[in-house]
């Protein structure tokens, strides 16, 4: 990308002429270079030497800065909280860290009009990035004009850019097929359902369990997601007895912030019988209004009609 590019050989110049560098910076999100919404985003950074670091963060339908003070050890935090990130669009967000340089004062600066954002350098405008509902999924175009602004003359400002993909919430089932059903399990017996989850560690998902038929809740827990290797992991488990036989409908979602990325699944519970040493299901309960004779008498009348039909075909031959 040209403004990954462009950022690159900027802080190249700098180290060779030995400017003092910007300070470098970790960020805690959902997964690497990524932000679910509603996501609590951490950016912790190290060297600051010049008094304040400020924070561009550009995205789609976006435009925000925040600054810090950093420590006695060049340290700072910028945390991002749910309810911004919750206003974030899907798309590609640049998160630009502007050190003021040796002169420790802010050169480059935004001037918000009526008609949109300009770049100023002291208070003169230097460039436009247009109004924030008309930027872009592809931001790097703005990115690259407020990046190109520390290249006037008699600026010391040093942007360090970094980029993240910002994603809805989503959550999925492990074991599920593709319409949507889980493995059936038996009454009795504690119940385990797990998955995965692109929503980060820091928050609780929501997990419902409702009867098929009524729509009923039956059960519902907030439970943690567990950080994983490539994809957050969660885990919802009911111990014995388990649930009584009959179908469900298992949904997960994170809810504080936001509905959106809710999944459901389908569990049937089946019933299992004790006899002797041994056990075997039972299927769920039949549909109410539908007694064990309207299935029963069907059969005894089609199995007599076959014996009937039998003993004519018998005598026929022996005649």
């Amino acid at each position: 990308m040209k403004s990954r590019t462009t950022a690159v050989t900027l802080l190249i110049l700098l180290v060779v002429f030995g400017l003092p560098a910007s300070a470098a910076l970790t960020a805690v999100t959902s997964s690497p270079q990524t932000i679910v919404k509603a996501d609590t985003v951490t950016l912790m950074g190290t060297g600051a030497q010049n008094g304040s670091v400020t924070l561009w963060i550009v995205g789609r339908d976006y435009f925000a800065t925040q600054t810090a003070k950093p420590d006695k050890a060049g340290n700072f935090t910028f945390t991002i909280k749910p309810e911004v990130t919750n206003r974030f669009s899907p798309g590609e967000y640049a998160f630009l860290m502007q050190d003021p340089g040796a002169d420790r004062s802010f050169e480059i600066g935004p001037l918000f009009w009526n008609d949109g954002i300009r770049i100023a350098d002291q208070g003169k405008i230097i460039a436009s990035i247009g109004q924030i509902s008309s930027f872009p999924t592809d931001i790097d175009s703005i990115a690259d004009t407020i990046l190109n602004a520390s290249v006037q003359p008699n600026v010391d400002d040093i942007f360090t850019p970094y980029y993240f993909y910002v994603d809805e919430p989503s959550m999925h089932f492990n074991r599920a097929s593709n319409s949507g059903k889980l493995p059936d399990q038996t009454t009795g017996e504690a119940i385990l359902i797990t998955g995965t989850t692109n929503v980060g560690p820091e928050n609780l998902l929501h997990v419902e369990i409702r009867n098929a038929s009524s729509s009923d809740l039956v059960t519902s827990e907030n439970i943690p997601v567990e950080r994983g290797t490539n994809t957050n992991q969660w885990t919802y488990s009911l111990d014995e007895p388990g649930l009584p036989a009959g179908s469900y409908i298992v949904s997960v979602g994170e809810h504080k912030y936001t509905t959106s990325g809710n999944a459901t699944a389908q569990l049937t519970i089946l019933q299992y019988r004790i006899a002797g040493n041994s056990s075997f299901p039972l299927q769920p309960e039949l549909p109410a209004g539908i007694t064990p004779y309207g299935v029963i008498l069907p059969l005894l009348i089609s199995f007599a009609a076959l014996v009937i039909i039998g003993i004519i075909i018998l005598v026929s031959l022996r005649k």
